[in-house]
């Protein structure tokens, strides 16, 4: 059984990282594409929030995922992503079209925004539930360091081959991925849909938000999920670039290491997880949030050399010492939410609940970018009230977790406790 498990998920995680090395490719190509072409950066930023706003639908791709062959409907996405290139292709040859390049995008972006939560509905049933961290650690990583690899190579390939033969190598590896996903083997149970497809996933969307809502464990994780983006992801992401180049004065190497030492510490806290989540419980999950806190705050003590060389090495050792753990963290407190709510889901309301809490997290990431972005837009070489109130709110945070499940034990959560309406 267990080499049946393996090479399951073998498949799925190698048909992942095919997929969105070709997706991450793609989009590559096309930002430097719009960028070549239009030498507007307002352009640029607004097709990549226009193909953003399909997260909102992956409660939709969740309610599909729920009703249908899971192994079927990745192959069909991995296809229609090589459709979908392939008409890119043909786009870029005939027309310069600006608009119909960020129309695919779009589409792209919704076919993508249907892929997670088919994948995080599938592992539950491929391993057993004391093994989901460590797929989901495992999942979670190889996918990271895929988008991280991509615009490298892609960056590349661009100079080289240009955008169109780009794009013919990211459909190659749509249609590679769709060939490895056809041997996987997802357990499947047909369940008769009596008012027609329409209805019956507009009635499966009602009771997966019914769910999220009577289920306490789940609301709550997807509380804090979302308040991990909107805080240290939403900092790391807008907060963390300008610390490195306005504050510490980073050079070219020093900025790049700096960042690329903040997205390997979210890889190997994903890597990890199995191994650092033995310990950790749901009425202790605030311990991290605590640490994360306190850790910035020593980061900010760092950045209060910042000003001179010296002063600016100090402050950027203090800023890798305390930035490794708290993304590793990051990751850790992410995965285990997730393998939790995995657990506790009844299979047949799996892919709506992973989507709405993927969907959840993900759009409470720009919100905390612009806030963060507001935070830090009079930054000098002094940002210790900026990282303060970050720090502070890390630590709400915490307080909140404790509060939010200083009750619940893990053989509580076993049992799906429910909330009366």
């Amino acid at each position: 059984m267990m080499g049946k498990v393996n090479k399951n998920i073998l498949y799925l995680v190698l048909g992942q990282v095919i997929s969105v090395f070709g997706g991450a490719i793609l989009r590559f190509a096309l930002s430097l594409y719009v960028l070549d072409k239009t030498g507007r950066a307002d352009i640029f930023a607004t097709i990549l929030a226009i193909s953003s706003i399909p997260v909102l639908f992956a409660p939709i791709g969740g309610a599909i995922a729920d009703r249908f062959d899971r192994r079927l409907l990745m192959v069909l996405m991995d296809i229609t992503n090589a459709v979908l290139a392939v008409i890119l292709f043909f786009i870029l040859g005939l027309t310069d079209s600006i608009v119909m390049i960020g129309l695919l995008l779009f589409l792209l972006s919704i076919v993508g925004s249907f892929d997670t939560p088919v994948v995080t509905a599938s592992i539950p049933l491929l391993v057993k539930k004391d093994q989901l961290e460590q797929i989901n650690g495992l999942v979670n990583a190889v996918l990271s360091m895929s988008n991280v690899v991509a615009p490298i190579i892609g960056g590349i390939l661009y100079s080289i081959l240009g955008a169109q033969k780009l794009i013919v190598g990211s459909a190659v590896f749509f249609i590679l991925a769709a060939i490895i996903e056809t041997f996987l083997r997802i357990p499947f149970e047909k369940r008769p849909m009596e008012s027609g497809v329409l209805s019956t996933l507009t009635g499966d969307l009602k009771d997966g938000f019914r769910e999220v809502r009577n289920n306490r464990i789940i609301f709550n994780s997807i509380l804090i999920a979302a308040l991990i983006n909107f805080t240290l992801s939403a900092f790391f992401i807008v907060g963390v670039p300008i610390v490195l180049r306005v504050v510490l004065q980073a050079s070219d190497t020093v900025y790049g290491i700096g960042l690329s030492v903040i997205s390997l510490s979210t890889i190997l806290g994903a890597i990890f997880t199995g191994i650092f989540t033995k310990k950790l419980r749901i009425n202790n999950l605030y311990k991290m949030f605590t640490l994360s806190g306190l850790l910035l705050i020593l980061m900010n003590v760092g950045l209060m050399f910042a000003g001179n060389p010296m002063g600016n090495m100090i402050g950027f050792a203090v800023f890798i010492i305390t930035g490794i753990p708290i993304g590793m963290m990051m990751s850790l407190i992410s995965i285990y939410l997730i393998s939790m709510v995995q657990r506790i889901t009844p299979k047949e309301n799996i892919g709506k609940i992973m989507a709405t809490i993927m969907a959840v997290s993900q759009c409470a990431v720009p919100v905390g970018q612009i806030i963060i972005g507001f935070l830090f837009k009079t930054t000098t070489t002094n940002v210790f009230f900026q990282v303060m109130i970050v720090a502070v709110s890390v630590l709400l945070v915490s307080g909140l977790c404790w509060y939010l499940f200083k009750n619940s034990t893990d053989d509580e959560i076993g049992e799906v406790s429910y909330s009366k309406e």
